[in-house]
């Protein structure tokens, strides 16, 4: 961790939802604009953001509280928010902290697609 592999995003969609991809490490390096994009990708009501962590190599408890605020503001947002796909060390870190029971956690997009049906 700080070694300087700054936090990467890359919005898309995976069928019918939105993907917000991660790539390097969620620390308390300065994070404004990935969290700034994340937090507008939950701004609507209704929404449904699947937030992909299989490229972060590492998360710190200030990475861990960054992605809380996530999808604590998509849930008052009326958003679906689900983790998919965490690295070894992510899924490590999310175990031994019990936040794998907080989060809604799924091994791929495909999974995490059938979990968030379209609202009718």
């Amino acid at each position: 961790m700080g070694s300087g592999d700054m936090l990467q995003l890359k919005v898309g969609t995976h069928g019918l939802i939105t993907v917000a991809a991660l790539t390097g490490e969620f620390d308390a390096a300065p994070q404004d604009d990935v969290v700034a994009s994340l937090m507008a990708l939950v701004s609507n009501p209704g929404s449904r953001l699947a937030v992909d962590l299989s490229g972060v190599r590492g998360v710190d408890s200030s990475g861990l509280s960054m992605l809380m605020n996530v999808v604590a503001r998509g849930r008052l947002n009326d958003c679906r928010v689900v983790l998919v796909g965490p690295s070894p060390f992510v899924a490590g870190v999310l175990h031994m902290t019990k936040l794998d029971t907080w989060f809604e956690i799924h091994a791929n997009l495909d999974l995490a697609e059938k979990a968030m049906p379209k609202s009718s």
